[in-house]
């Protein structure tokens, strides 16, 4: 519970907010990419609109039948966006021509396989009945288009398409209907895609007609984003081309007013025709799709780092209470033995005594000139970081190291085996120096008497490996990794009376990991082994 406590207010939020921040300029990104979309999208509705109005005025239709053929033909949907646009068509004298319509529908009479009647339900639907219709739509697609195909006697089913019987008011002119029923009818059921009792129809003579196809389009329907709030968007939207064109008469040459995800503007055409869109899209959706796994992943990624920064963290600040915990013990024998000895000077203790307790003293002292001298290297050698470079013959080096031990060696009857290659490097003397001199030192130390010290060098592709072998005791397994870390006794048998400050390999550790190698002990059958490797 304290470590839970301790990342959800140190690392977690750090790494939240930068995470935060990062998915807020991925977010931006996205948005103007977006934005880039759908302008070129806009552009493109633009441009068949235009290419519709120039199609139908210069087409064979009635003048009473163009507008609404026009209507028809706009597209009012920008699906993989979550957005519309609608268009508009005003003569130069302010009247209106064509708009978008909201739901459009077209349907060919029997035999005729040409979509020519238009049913304009947008004067009879109520805002409520269009999301239903579209929601009906976007539940089942294969209702958008309906089609009654002639079937081979015997090959009829129940899903079969008939007709479509549509109720409403006719105007025969210009082939529109305004429906207040559309019932689809198949051979084993009939659906009602549209019954309205709208005030529309008060008073109005109702006329039945029957289709062999409709095309049923809503420009609710989109990729994301529910009808119902395709709906505000076209309403807030047709307010703001409303607004557009209500001064239509002061308005200049060219006008347009835009916002962040939406737009309107007008311009007069080569005939003097004025047209005008708007558009608008909801980018949250798409943004939302398109980040989403992005997202998820650096999130993860960032609890994840936060974790293991904390768990870094925690090891770190228990190594450094090791450290000085270890230090401190390290201290303690010696002061303890000190103080021992100097009180009993002080005493007046017998002559004959005295030269013994002085040589303590001296001896306690140079132990604990040691230690502080082998923390403070430890100490620089973590500061000193990457080694520096230069040219360094380790096999001269390693016989520069060795040579000063002949002594101590023949003081312990050991006998030492040199098996080294010529080997040269690029790396910092005085570094490589002493921690080849700790690992002779510590080879030194912990064999038996009588026994063998094997030093060999030898290169290895890009890789020089130096070993260092003593056929003293093994070392537990489960102590050969901790044997680098400052302190760290793997057994009593190598304790602090056999003379080292527990540093050295430590050091030789940092010394081998600045110069970008490794290191490690392995058991022999008989003795230990401590190998470094360097890149040459």
């Amino acid at each position: 519970m304290k470590r839970l406590k301790r990342i959800f207010t140190g690392t977690l939020p750090l790494f939240l907010l930068l995470w935060a921040g990062m998915m807020g300029i991925l977010w931006g990104l996205s948005g103007q990419k977006l934005k880039g979309e759908v302008q070129l999208a806009v552009q493109s509705a633009c441009q068949n609109a235009e290419s519709y109005y120039q199609s139908v005025w210069s087409g064979e239709a009635t003048d009473a039948r163009k507008p609404a053929i026009l209507a028809s033909w706009l597209g009012n949907q920008l699906y993989d966006y979550d957005g519309i646009v609608q268009f508009r068509f005003y003569t130069a004298d302010g009247q209106e021509l064509a708009r978008s319509q909201l739901t459009n529908s077209r349907a060919s009479l029997p035999g005729t396989s040409t979509l020519d009647w238009y049913l304009w339900l947008d004067a009879v639907l109520s805002p409520e009945e269009q999301v239903e219709l579209a929601e009906k739509l976007r539940e089942e697609p294969s209702l958008r288009i309906f089609q009654a195909l002639p079937r081979e006697p015997g090959m009829e089913s129940e899903t079969d398409a008939l007709w479509c019987d549509v109720v409403g008011v006719v105007d025969e002119e210009r082939q529109i209907v305004y429906p207040k029923t559309i019932t689809y009818v198949y051979r084993g059921k009939e659906v009602t895609m549209v019954d309205t009792d709208s005030s529309f129809f008060e008073g109005k003579e109702l006329t039945t007609m029957r289709f062999e196809a409709v095309d049923l389009f809503s420009a609710l329907m989109v990729r994301s984003a529910s009808p119902r709030e395709m709906l505000d968007q076209w309403q807030k939207l047709e307010k703001q081309v409303d607004l557009l064109f209500a001064g239509i008469d002061t308005l200049p040459d060219t006008f347009s007013s835009a916002s962040v995800s939406s737009n309107t503007s007008c311009y007069p055409l080569s005939d003097g025709i004025l047209f005008g869109y708007g558009f608008s899209y909801i980018p949250t959706h798409r943004i939302i799709e398109e980040l989403w796994p992005t997202a998820l992943f650096t999130l993860l990624a960032a609890i994840a780092m936060a974790l293991f920064t904390d768990h870094r963290q925690r090891r770190a600040i228990q190594r450094e209470r090791d450290f000085a915990r270890a230090a401190a013990h390290e201290l303690k024998t010696p002061l303890a033995v000190l103080r021992a000895h100097a009180e009993a000077l002080r005493e007046d203790i017998a002559p004959e005594k005295r030269d013994q307790y002085l040589d303590v003293v001296l001896s306690e002292s140079d132990r604990m000139s040691a230690l502080v001298g082998s923390l403070l290297e430890l100490s620089r050698a973590e500061v000193k970081g990457a080694a520096k470079k230069e040219p360094v013959d380790l096999a001269a080096l390693v016989r520069e190291v060795l040579a000063p031990l002949a002594l101590p060696l023949e003081q312990k009857n050991l006998q030492l085996q040199l098996e080294l290659e010529e080997v040269s490097l690029s790396g910092d003397r005085a570094r490589l120096e002493e921690a080849v001199e700790n690992l002779a030192s510590n080879a030194l130390r912990h064999a038996d008497s009588g026994g063998t010290v094997q030093v060999s060098l030898e290169k290895l592709g890009h890789r020089a490996r130096l070993t260092v072998y003593n056929d003293g005791p093994n070392i537990p397994s489960e102590d050969l990794s901790r044997l680098w870390e400052p302190f760290y006794r793997a057994d009593p048998s190598r304790s602090r009376d056999s003379g080292g400050t527990g540093l050295g390999l430590a050091i030789v550790w940092k010394t081998v990991e600045a110069h970008g190698g490794r290191c490690w002990a392995e058991n022999r059958p008989v003795g230990v082994a401590f190998v470094l490797e360097l890149p040459i």
